[in-house]
């Protein structure tokens, strides 16, 4: 290591210039390549992969059809039954229809309902608009007696009604629904009516839209703080700048990789920029900080960057290796979205290393010098005096450090017991934001919101049955399981076969009430789909050995919706015959699905993180005892954020379970500069542990107050969002990083002297001199 950086130095030193057009050269070429990176906001992208859940669903998409392509447009406009509004209602059906990627738009005025007769035909319920009240109430009456149409198409009090628009395939992504939203938003402002939105594209765009525009917000406010904090901290315009292009320059060339491999930005990697703003910056404020220290200490300028280079280079490297293994831990889990986004923050990580190694050393032999006057109030600012306090803490208290330290454990371990790892689609968001307060809307007037499906297949011994669901038996079965999934109050409306074939035998009879039942005999049940085959393309498969139930479910909590689906399962079991067989799935099932894999998986990660770092301070600091005793200052800032957690009341979900390993693999950081700079004062002060630890602190943990200091300022930032995950993800990191200031200046020093681990003593390098 040590030749590696001697030669490092010494290019650095003798051709300054040099080095700074290689990284131009780079940094330009890199900007091309990052000018390919495309923007990809598919969902499915998150599902697990070789998963039988995930292929189980995709096996219904492709037999049924998507159930993810519908909005709900409801609108609260007085009496949807008025003649005024259902003249309104047809021409917003027309403007509707008109946007591009809409292949159908259903409302009050162009629905089509069975008329009473052999014929089984289908007509629009309002083929003209009466004139008369009388008229208009008998037509009212039929939409409103209607088991397909209330709580789907209108409520069933008949106060507010609803567009059902449904998108074609191929604009089903994040740019083709958001222009449609964004037609529809047009349209509907033409009119006075309150209108509410709803439906899983409207879910899924209104997501991105606000993890985009968190994104827009926070740079420029986190960009600003940073320059602050930089600022008062070495009092020069280069303190500030010199950071923040070594920074800015590992962006591009991550996003060169991006666009060089043909990754796309997506709903996880959308941050890593501001990520690698927020994390790399902490590489040059040590080497910085480590400058004046030398320049302070007489050295010119040239001596100066050697001596920091050789001192700390090695433990940069190997804090930018811990936190990319933090973030390439993520690399484990099954989901493409969460292994790129892990892949492409370690190699920025390593990225803002190499860059801040070299950028910044080439830079400070071409600039000028600080003068003495700036170079004494860097050294002498509000950090040393801090310290020095730090200091004597550690000195008089390290056994109640230990203790209250102890003691606070087992506080944080309490909480942490209570935090609740189910978590819903909704909840995060809160009352006032707009998808919210619709979706909230929709799921009190028109019943439950989100998608649920049940697949019903029946089977003989050689397997699926062709025309097997066609046997009014089964369909009797059906709907007994229908009648049970309605009594869960979660559960809303459900449309089945069974809901079109009873509405077809009462048409048939004339309209009579007494005959809204199943067809009697299974040549009925053939002549009736035979007659609508259109309708039931939608409702079973080709050969009709299966059918599906198209639900809606509240937004419950991944808890109960296992809950649910395991007593339905159980019920299936003892009511339903053995030929037949049941499935639930759904986009609402999947993605409480991927909510729970995406945090076990997450907690894998970081459990493997944890082992391959220890397993790196072992390898650095060639003792046991000592890489345990460097684990415990970042183990317990994560036991401090789970217990934050449970005090907070907050849910352990994807965005947070994900904090923890990054948190982890950023916090560790400060210990390994602690430790590293503690082993050369131990050598230097003769095995002195107490003065050791005086020395670590005075030095290095100046450059630990600030990384942490510019740490939680970037994440605190992001506590202002509106979107629960952006402002978990900025509360809980920053806590992280408090609780491991707060280790490194307090517990690590006192667990240090009170229990002297052993360092072996292997040759000094020059860089321990």
């Amino acid at each position: 290591m040590k030749t590696v950086f001697d030669r490092l130095i010494t290019f650095q030193l003798d051709y300054p210039k040099r080095v700074l057009t290689i990284i131009a050269v780079i940094t330009v070429a890199a900007m091309g390549a990052a000018s390919r990176v495309q923007f990809d906001f598919t969902i499915e992208n998150l599902f697990p992969e070789n998963d039988p859940e995930v292929d189980a669903y995709f096996e219904f998409r492709e037999e049924f059809e998507r159930e993810d392509d519908l909005i709900s447009l409801a609108y609260d406009a007085g009496d949807p039954f008025s003649r005024e509004n259902l003249l309104s209602t047809r021409m917003l059906t027309e403007a509707f229809s008109n946007i591009e990627g809409i292949s159908e738009v259903t409302s009050l005025t162009n629905v089509e309902l069975f008329e009473p007769g052999e014929d089984l035909v289908m007509a629009a319920v309002y083929k003209t608009l009466p004139v008369s009240q009388d008229s208009l109430d008998l037509l009212k009456r039929r939409i409103m007696s209607s088991q397909l149409l209330t709580d789907n198409l209108v409520s069933s009090d008949g106060k507010t009604a609803a567009f059902i628009l449904e998108l074609d395939d191929d604009v089903n992504n994040h740019k083709g629904r958001e222009d449609i939203i964004k037609a529809m938003g047009v349209i509907a402002a033409s009119t006075d009516w309150k209108w509410y939105e709803a439906g899983i594209p409207v879910l899924r765009t209104r997501y991105v839209q606000y993890m985009l525009d968190d994104y827009s917000r926070f740079f420029v406010p986190i960009t600003i703080v940073l320059f602050g904090i930089l600022f008062l901290l070495f009092r020069t315009l280069r303190g500030v700048l010199l950071p923040f292009s070594a920074v800015i320059i590992a962006d591009f060339w991550s996003l060169g990789i991006m666009g060089a491999l043909g990754l796309t930005i997506n709903i996880v990697t959308y941050i890593v920029p501001t990520l690698v703003l927020i994390i790399g910056v902490a590489d040059s404020i040590h080497i910085l900080t480590k400058f004046h220290e030398e320049l302070i200490k007489g050295y010119d300028k040239r001596e100066a960057i050697r001596r920091t280079v050789q001192k700390i280079g090695s433990a940069i490297m190997l804090t930018s290796v811990t936190t990319a293994v933090g973030f390439l831990s993520l690399v484990s889990t099954n989901i493409t979205m969460i292994r790129e986004f892990g892949a492409i923050v370690a190699v920025a990580v390593i990225f803002a290393f190499i860059v801040s190694i070299t950028f910044i050393p080439a830079m400070l032999m071409i600039l000028k010098m600080p003068s003495e006057a700036r170079l004494q109030r860097v050294t002498r600012s509000f950090r040393h005096r801090f310290l020095q306090w730090v200091v004597s803490v550690n000195n008089r208290r390290q056994t109640p450090i230990v203790i209250v330290s102890l003691l606070l454990v087992l506080t944080f371990i309490f909480y942490a017991m209570k935090v609740d790892p189910h978590s819903s689609l909704m909840e995060d968001l809160t009352s006032g934001n707009r998808l919210y307060d619709d979706m909230t809307f929709m799921e009190e007037r028109m019943g439950s919101v989100f998608p649920f499906e049940v697949i019903v297949t029946a089977s003989s011994d050689e397997g699926p049955l062709e025309d097997g669901i066609k046997a009014p038996k089964t369909l009797h079965e059906i709907a007994k399981l229908q009648d049970k999934l309605s009594s869960f109050p979660e559960i809303g409306k459900i449309i089945s076969a069974v809901n079109y074939l009873k509405e077809m035998n009462q048409a048939f009879h004339a309209g009579d009430t007494a005959f809204y039942a199943i067809p009697a005999s299974r040549e009925m049940v053939a002549q009736y789909i035979f007659l609508q085959e259109e309708q039931f393309e939608t409702l079973a498969n080709f050969d009709y050995s299966s059918t599906r139930l198209a639900g809606r479910i509240a937004d419950v909590d991944s808890r109960r919706a296992q809950e649910i689906a395991d007593e339905v399962m159980l019920w299936c079991a003892k009511n339903l015959p053995p030929s037949l067989d049941v499935k639930l799935t759904g986009t609402t099932l999947m993605a409480l699905k991927i909510n729970q894999y995406l945090v076990i998986n997450l907690v894998v990660s970081f459990l493997i993180a944890f082992g391959v770092i220890f397993v790196s301070m072992l390898v650095l600091f060639r003792s046991v005892k000592l890489a345990a005793i460097s684990m415990i200052p970042n183990f317990i800032p994560l036991l401090f954020m789970a217990g934050v957690m449970g005090f907070f009341h907050i849910k352990l979900r994807p965005t947070t379970a994900m904090t923890f390993a990054i948190a982890f693999g950023i916090a560790v950081d400060d210990t390994i500069h602690y430790l590293a700079r503690f082993r050369q004062e131990l050598f230097a002060q003769g095995g002195h542990y107490r003065k050791a630890n005086e020395f670590t602190l005075l030095t290095t943990g100046k450059a630990i107050i600030s990384t942490s200091l510019i740490l939680s300022a970037g994440f605190l930032i992001m506590v202002s969002s509106n979107f629960l995950p952006s402002r978990d993800f900025g509360f809980l990191s920053a806590v992280t990083m408090l609780g491991a200031l707060l280790g490194d200046l307090f517990f690590l020093p006192a667990v240090l002297t009170l229990v002297k681990p052993k360092i072996p003593h292997f040759r000094r390098s020059r860089s321990e001199e």
